[in-house]
Protein backbone atom coordinates (compact mmCIF):
# COMPACT_ATOMS: atom_id res chain seq x y z
CA UNK A 1 0.00 0.00 0.00
CA UNK A 2 1.24 3.50 -0.88
CA UNK A 3 -1.41 5.54 0.92
CA UNK A 4 -2.13 5.40 4.62
CA UNK A 5 -5.72 4.87 5.82
CA UNK A 6 -5.65 8.50 6.99
CA UNK A 7 -4.71 9.74 3.51
CA UNK A 8 -7.47 7.71 1.88
CA UNK A 9 -9.99 8.98 4.41
CA UNK A 10 -8.87 12.57 3.79
CA UNK A 11 -9.31 12.15 0.02
CA UNK A 12 -12.86 10.84 0.32
CA UNK A 13 -13.77 13.43 2.96
CA UNK A 14 -12.37 16.47 1.12
CA UNK A 15 -12.32 15.30 -2.50
CA UNK A 16 -8.61 16.00 -2.91
CA UNK A 17 -5.22 15.00 -1.53
CA UNK A 18 -1.79 16.64 -2.00
CA UNK A 19 0.97 14.11 -2.68
CA UNK A 20 4.27 16.01 -2.84
CA UNK A 21 6.72 13.29 -3.99
CA UNK A 22 5.68 11.56 -7.21
CA UNK A 23 8.31 11.96 -9.95
CA UNK A 24 12.04 11.50 -9.52
CA UNK A 25 14.45 14.22 -10.68
CA UNK A 26 15.19 12.49 -13.98
CA UNK A 27 11.53 12.04 -14.90
CA UNK A 28 10.76 15.65 -14.02
CA UNK A 29 13.67 17.02 -16.08
CA UNK A 30 12.69 14.87 -19.07
CA UNK A 31 9.07 16.07 -19.03
CA UNK A 32 10.09 19.71 -18.57
CA UNK A 33 12.42 19.43 -21.56
CA UNK A 34 9.83 17.62 -23.64
CA UNK A 35 7.23 20.37 -23.14
CA UNK A 36 9.83 22.86 -24.40
CA UNK A 37 10.74 20.66 -27.37
CA UNK A 38 7.06 20.38 -28.34
CA UNK A 39 6.52 24.13 -28.00
CA UNK A 40 9.58 24.94 -30.13
CA UNK A 41 8.69 22.41 -32.83
CA UNK A 42 11.60 20.07 -32.14
CA UNK A 43 9.26 17.08 -31.84
CA UNK A 44 6.91 15.85 -34.55
CA UNK A 45 3.34 15.90 -33.27
CA UNK A 46 -0.04 15.80 -35.01
CA UNK A 47 -1.82 19.11 -35.46
CA UNK A 48 -4.98 17.63 -33.96
CA UNK A 49 -6.53 14.43 -32.65
CA UNK A 50 -10.13 13.82 -33.71
CA UNK A 51 -10.37 17.48 -34.68
CA UNK A 52 -9.14 18.81 -31.33
CA UNK A 53 -5.92 20.87 -31.65
CA UNK A 54 -2.92 19.46 -29.80
CA UNK A 55 -1.46 22.94 -29.19
CA UNK A 56 -3.75 25.64 -27.82
CA UNK A 57 -2.59 29.25 -27.48
CA UNK A 58 -3.48 31.65 -24.71
CA UNK A 59 -6.40 33.83 -25.81
CA UNK A 60 -4.43 37.07 -25.42
CA UNK A 61 -1.71 35.63 -27.66
CA UNK A 62 -4.14 34.39 -30.31
CA UNK A 63 -5.85 37.80 -30.35
CA UNK A 64 -2.55 39.68 -30.67
CA UNK A 65 -3.13 41.65 -27.48
CA UNK A 66 0.05 40.26 -25.91
CA UNK A 67 3.38 39.33 -27.46
CA UNK A 68 4.99 36.33 -25.77
CA UNK A 69 8.72 36.25 -25.07
CA UNK A 70 8.96 32.76 -26.60
CA UNK A 71 6.95 30.01 -28.29
CA UNK A 72 6.80 28.26 -24.90
CA UNK A 73 5.02 31.26 -23.40
CA UNK A 74 2.44 31.41 -26.17
CA UNK A 75 0.74 28.19 -25.13
CA UNK A 76 -2.18 27.66 -22.81
CA UNK A 77 -2.37 23.87 -23.25
CA UNK A 78 -0.76 20.84 -24.81
CA UNK A 79 -3.62 18.39 -25.30
CA UNK A 80 -3.24 14.59 -25.14
CA UNK A 81 0.49 14.32 -24.28
CA UNK A 82 0.18 10.60 -23.48
CA UNK A 83 -1.34 10.02 -26.94
CA UNK A 84 1.35 11.93 -28.84
CA UNK A 85 4.63 10.89 -27.19
CA UNK A 86 5.92 7.65 -25.69
CA UNK A 87 7.74 9.40 -22.83
CA UNK A 88 4.49 10.89 -21.55
CA UNK A 89 2.73 7.57 -22.01
CA UNK A 90 5.41 5.78 -19.97
CA UNK A 91 4.89 8.15 -17.03
CA UNK A 92 1.09 7.89 -17.36
CA UNK A 93 1.54 4.13 -16.84
CA UNK A 94 4.08 4.56 -14.01
CA UNK A 95 3.21 1.94 -11.37
CA UNK A 96 3.38 4.40 -8.48
CA UNK A 97 0.79 6.66 -10.15
CA UNK A 98 -1.67 3.98 -11.22
CA UNK A 99 -1.30 2.21 -7.87
CA UNK A 100 -2.30 5.45 -6.12
CA UNK A 101 -5.39 5.66 -8.32
CA UNK A 102 -6.17 1.98 -7.82
CA UNK A 103 -5.90 2.31 -4.04
CA UNK A 104 -8.23 5.30 -3.94
CA UNK A 105 -10.83 3.70 -6.23
CA UNK A 106 -10.33 0.26 -4.66
CA UNK A 107 -10.30 -1.29 -8.13
CA UNK A 108 -7.43 -3.17 -9.83
CA UNK A 109 -8.32 -2.30 -13.44
CA UNK A 110 -7.62 1.29 -14.47
CA UNK A 111 -7.77 3.28 -17.71
CA UNK A 112 -6.57 6.74 -18.73
CA UNK A 113 -9.42 8.70 -20.29
CA UNK A 114 -7.37 11.75 -21.34
CA UNK A 115 -4.76 14.29 -20.30
CA UNK A 116 -3.52 17.86 -20.83
CA UNK A 117 -0.56 20.02 -19.85
CA UNK A 118 -1.68 23.44 -18.61
CA UNK A 119 1.21 25.77 -19.41
CA UNK A 120 0.18 28.86 -17.35
CA UNK A 121 2.94 31.13 -18.75
CA UNK A 122 4.35 33.96 -16.61
CA UNK A 123 2.58 37.30 -16.77
CA UNK A 124 -0.39 36.25 -18.89
CA UNK A 125 -1.32 32.68 -17.93
CA UNK A 126 -5.11 32.76 -17.84
CA UNK A 127 -7.55 31.99 -15.05
CA UNK A 128 -9.40 28.67 -14.96
CA UNK A 129 -12.72 29.41 -13.30
CA UNK A 130 -14.38 27.06 -10.83
CA UNK A 131 -15.43 23.82 -12.51
CA UNK A 132 -15.74 20.05 -12.13
CA UNK A 133 -13.71 17.82 -14.43
CA UNK A 134 -16.71 15.48 -14.78
CA UNK A 135 -18.50 18.24 -16.69
CA UNK A 136 -16.18 17.41 -19.62
CA UNK A 137 -17.32 13.75 -19.56
CA UNK A 138 -21.01 13.67 -18.58
CA UNK A 139 -21.31 10.53 -20.71
CA UNK A 140 -19.16 8.43 -18.33
CA UNK A 141 -20.99 6.31 -15.77
CA UNK A 142 -20.25 6.26 -12.88
CA UNK A 143 -18.98 9.83 -12.52
CA UNK A 144 -16.13 8.61 -10.37
CA UNK A 145 -12.87 9.61 -12.00
CA UNK A 146 -9.66 10.86 -10.38
CA UNK A 147 -7.32 13.50 -11.75
CA UNK A 148 -3.63 13.25 -10.99
CA UNK A 149 -2.43 16.86 -11.43
CA UNK A 150 1.38 16.74 -11.62
CA UNK A 151 3.31 19.97 -11.05
CA UNK A 152 6.07 20.28 -13.67
CA UNK A 153 7.13 23.58 -12.05
CA UNK A 154 6.57 24.68 -8.48
CA UNK A 155 2.87 25.59 -8.25
CA UNK A 156 2.58 28.48 -5.80
CA UNK A 157 -0.03 30.92 -4.51
CA UNK A 158 1.43 33.54 -6.85
CA UNK A 159 1.56 31.58 -10.12
CA UNK A 160 -1.77 29.76 -9.99
CA UNK A 161 -1.84 26.63 -7.83
CA UNK A 162 -5.10 24.68 -7.67
CA UNK A 163 -7.67 25.80 -5.09
CA UNK A 164 -10.37 23.34 -4.01
CA UNK A 165 -13.66 23.50 -2.13
CA UNK A 166 -13.52 20.62 0.37
CA UNK A 167 -16.45 18.22 0.25
CA UNK A 168 -17.81 19.61 -3.03
CA UNK A 169 -17.38 16.23 -4.75
CA UNK A 170 -20.48 15.13 -2.83
CA UNK A 171 -22.74 17.66 -4.63
CA UNK A 172 -23.09 15.62 -7.82
CA UNK A 173 -22.61 17.01 -11.32
CA UNK A 174 -23.49 20.71 -11.48
CA UNK A 175 -24.37 22.92 -14.44
CA UNK A 176 -22.18 25.99 -14.95
CA UNK A 177 -25.23 28.27 -14.90
CA UNK A 178 -25.92 27.20 -11.31
CA UNK A 179 -22.40 27.83 -9.97
CA UNK A 180 -22.87 31.58 -9.28
CA UNK A 181 -25.70 30.74 -6.86
CA UNK A 182 -23.54 28.12 -5.14
CA UNK A 183 -20.22 29.97 -5.01
CA UNK A 184 -21.16 32.65 -2.51
CA UNK A 185 -18.49 34.55 -0.60
CA UNK A 186 -19.20 32.31 2.37
CA UNK A 187 -18.58 29.22 0.21
CA UNK A 188 -15.38 30.70 -1.24
CA UNK A 189 -14.05 31.27 2.27
CA UNK A 190 -13.84 27.48 2.54
CA UNK A 191 -11.47 27.36 -0.45
CA UNK A 192 -8.16 25.59 0.22
CA UNK A 193 -5.09 26.47 -1.90
CA UNK A 194 -2.75 23.60 -2.71
CA UNK A 195 0.83 24.70 -3.43
CA UNK A 196 2.62 21.69 -4.93
CA UNK A 197 6.39 21.38 -5.48
CA UNK A 198 7.65 20.40 -8.93
CA UNK A 199 7.47 16.62 -9.22
CA UNK A 200 4.61 16.33 -6.73
CA UNK A 201 0.91 16.05 -7.49
CA UNK A 202 -2.57 16.90 -6.33
CA UNK A 203 -5.06 14.05 -6.56
CA UNK A 204 -8.70 15.17 -6.81
CA UNK A 205 -12.08 13.67 -7.55
CA UNK A 206 -13.66 14.55 -10.89
CA UNK A 207 -16.66 16.12 -9.11
CA UNK A 208 -14.55 18.35 -6.86
CA UNK A 209 -14.98 22.08 -7.52
CA UNK A 210 -11.58 23.62 -8.19
CA UNK A 211 -10.08 26.80 -9.61
CA UNK A 212 -6.72 28.33 -10.54
CA UNK A 213 -5.98 32.06 -10.64
CA UNK A 214 -4.19 33.92 -13.45
CA UNK A 215 -0.41 33.76 -13.41
CA UNK A 216 0.65 37.37 -12.87
CA UNK A 217 4.05 36.32 -11.51
CA UNK A 218 7.33 36.01 -13.41
CA UNK A 219 7.45 32.23 -12.84
CA UNK A 220 5.82 29.76 -15.25
CA UNK A 221 3.53 27.04 -13.88
CA UNK A 222 3.31 23.98 -16.07
CA UNK A 223 1.14 21.14 -14.78
CA UNK A 224 0.10 17.85 -16.35
CA UNK A 225 -3.44 16.67 -15.57
CA UNK A 226 -4.04 12.95 -16.09
CA UNK A 227 -7.62 11.70 -15.76
CA UNK A 228 -8.08 8.08 -14.66
CA UNK A 229 -11.14 5.83 -14.31
CA UNK A 230 -11.98 2.24 -13.47
CA UNK A 231 -12.06 -0.09 -16.48
CA UNK A 232 -15.68 -1.00 -15.65
CA UNK A 233 -16.92 2.45 -16.65
CA UNK A 234 -19.73 2.83 -19.17
CA UNK A 235 -19.31 5.26 -22.08
CA UNK A 236 -22.68 6.66 -23.19
CA UNK A 237 -21.19 9.29 -25.53
CA UNK A 238 -23.11 10.47 -28.57
CA UNK A 239 -21.59 11.17 -31.98
CA UNK A 240 -21.00 14.85 -31.16
CA UNK A 241 -19.15 14.08 -27.89
CA UNK A 242 -15.50 13.73 -28.89
CA UNK A 243 -12.88 11.99 -26.78
CA UNK A 244 -9.55 10.32 -27.45
CA UNK A 245 -9.17 6.56 -27.30
CA UNK A 246 -9.00 5.28 -23.73
CA UNK A 247 -5.69 3.72 -22.67
CA UNK A 248 -5.41 0.71 -20.37
CA UNK A 249 -2.77 1.46 -17.72
CA UNK A 250 -3.38 -1.31 -15.17
CA UNK A 251 -5.15 -4.64 -15.17
CA UNK A 252 -7.82 -5.87 -17.58
CA UNK A 253 -10.35 -4.50 -20.06
CA UNK A 254 -13.97 -5.67 -20.18
CA UNK A 255 -16.42 -6.10 -23.06
CA UNK A 256 -19.14 -3.45 -23.02
CA UNK A 257 -17.11 -1.01 -20.94
CA UNK A 258 -14.48 1.63 -21.74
Amino acid sequence: MILTPEQKAAFWRDGFLPYPTLLDAGELAELQQLTEDIAYGRVDIPADIKGIPVLEKEAVIASGDVQAASALDELRKINFPASIHTSFLAVAKKPKIVDLISELLEEPDIKLLGDQIFMKPPGHGSVKEYHQDSASWPFLIPQNQITCWIALDDATLENGCIRCIPGSHTYGLLQLKHLPQLLTEEMKEQEIPNPIPAGGCLLFHSLNLHFSSPNTSDKRRRAWALHYMIAKTKDLSAADEIHVDYISVRGRSFAGFV
